[in-house]
């Protein structure tokens, strides 16, 4: 398999957080298209997407959920790709599972990680195990 070469030239970059509730899911959204419009950035197709599956999973699955949690998003736009991160409060009893499964037909959760997949070049836990990245082609 051949390794992709990526610009590692940043045009921009920006981080903010937010308390680990439901209604910040939307606010990470907002925040990320405020930005990305005050720049004159098109964000790439599926990243608001992707966005909201990864801020999700910080509050559904992760320590950021509880009481006085948060999360972080960070995005990093290059000239090919942007790339969101979002940190979290860190994995309940020290797993993370980042396996996209199938859920049942009429389940009403279960499938952010698979769209997160059919729609980032790449994607992946960040290397302090506290968070989640994913990259979307410009």
């Amino acid at each position: 398999m051949l390794a992709l070469s990526h610009d590692q030239t940043l045009i921009w970059k920006g981080r903010t957080s937010f308390p680990g509730i439901p209604e910040s899911v939307g606010a990470a959204r907002t925040w990320v298209t405020a930005r990305f419009t005050d720049q004159g950035i098109e964000p790439p197709e599926g990243l608001i997407l992707v966005l909201s599956e990864l801020a999700t999973n910080a509050i559904s699955h992760t320590r950021s959920g509880n009481a006085g949690g948060q999360f972080a998003v960070r995005t990093l736009v290059y000239s090919d790709r942007v790339r969101v991160e979002v940190r979290d409060g860190g994995p309940f009893e020290n797993t993370h599972p980042l396996h996209p499964s199938a859920p049942e037909l009429l389940a009403e959760h279960g499938r952010g990680l698979i769209l997160v997949n059919a729609l980032a070049s790449s994607w992946g836990r960040l290397t302090n195990g506290r968070g989640v990245f994913a990259e979307v082609l410009r």
